[in-house]
């Protein structure tokens, strides 16, 4: 196998970029070997910092390898760059089955504004942290800030100095960080664990944390503001007081809870009991307690007449025709029993 019989890509990301602005370069072969991998040395480049990414071997959709040899590239001197990658070596079982010297790059390199410090990040770098212990902290005891700075567009070397911002204040000590760096194929970051001791009850007030940064899209200096949680710092007295206040608040809302519900299960009640008498031609009586205990259940003035009864009802519900047809022969009822008791004490 020679290197002509493969398809050879070689790919800059940007051709133009701004000084410390990061690009990749890769180099691509399609095989139809499985085991079969791309190799080369680190390449160096005057005024280019190169940081090789892992090689790979991934199957294509048409079922064949795709070969990856990627590079990330970071130029520090402006101006036109070329770009001369070490030659390529096709491993397959153990031995070079075929080598590739790709063709010259060029890079070229825009230089930042004379402004801007060589400590900006060029590229966006993201920022999360957490308070540990979770919950509410302790005066005087030890808890941890951890903080995590990341990019895949920043080297770590360009991340902000955060820790300059986060000093001893009157109400928090801080003590001495440690950092730890990972590195991941297309991301960098920096964990921060910055020991630290509240003074005193309240809110933990902890800096926020800001910095500058060129961004290369736009070409314009940004700036990022972190404001990090903050969490209560409460001593065991504060922590029984407000312990038994919530106790007692959760007390009076679990009462109130229960009242309204036994009320709306009064009324309830109360309304199928009135429907149940007017529809099942109870006695004038059982009506008319029906309509009272119902008054109760609602706070409505006691010994209603039915028509204000009524009136009371459609405020409270709105206008119910059959209830209304049913009342109109209740009280037609009570009239032609009352007329009927007064005939018969004039017969007698």
């Amino acid at each position: 196998m020679v290197a002509a019989d493969l398809p050879w890509t070689i790919q800059l990301e940007d051709a133009q970029v701004w000084q410390r602005e990061r690009t990749t370069l890769t180099v691509e072969v399609q095989s139809n070997d499985r085991f079969a991998t791309l190799e080369a040395s680190l390449p160096r480049i005057e005024g280019i910092d190169v940081q090789a990414l892992p090689a790979t071997n991934e199957a294509s959709p048409d079922g064949k390898r795709i070969l990856r040899l990627t590079w990330q590239l970071s130029a520090h001197t402006p101006g036109t760059q070329s770009i001369q990658l070490p030659t390529i070596r096709y491993n397959l079982n153990g031995r070079d089955a075929a080598q590739w010297q790709p063709p010259v790059q060029t890079l070229d390199v825009q230089a930042l504004p004379p402004y801007l410090p060589p400590t900006i990040p060029v590229g966006h770098v993201e920022i999360e942290s957490h308070i540990e212990p979770n919950g509410w902290l302790q005066p005087d005891h030890l808890a941890y800030w951890h903080i995590s700075l990341y990019s895949n567009a920043v080297n770590t070397a360009q991340f902000p100095p955060i820790l300059k911002q986060i000093q001893t204040t009157q109400g928090v000590e801080v003590f001495p960080a440690t950092v730890g760096a990972a590195h991941e194929p297309s991301l960098q970051r920096l964990d921060y664990r910055i020991p630290l001791k509240a003074r005193s009850s309240g809110k933990l007030d902890l800096p926020t944390l800001q910095w500058h940064w060129f961004d290369p899209a736009t070409g314009r200096l940004e700036q990022i503001r972190y404001t990090p949680p903050t969490p209560w710092v409460l001593a065991w007295a504060w922590r029984v007081i407000l312990t038994i206040s919530g106790g007692l608040l959760l007390l009076v809302g679990l009462r109130k809870a229960g009242y309204m519900a036994y009320r709306h299960l009064r009324r309830w009640h109360s309304k199928r009991q009135v429907w149940q008498a007017l529809q099942h031609n109870a006695s004038t009586r059982s009506v008319r307690q029906a309509l009272d205990i119902c008054s109760a259940a609602h706070g409505w003035p006691a010994n209603l007449s039915t028509r204000h009864w009524l009136q009371r009802w459609e405020q409270r519900y709105g206008a119910t025709p059959a209830l209304q047809a049913r009342l109109q022969h209740y009280e037609a009822t009570l009239y032609s029993a009352a007329d009927a008791k007064v005939r018969s004490a004039s017969v007698r």
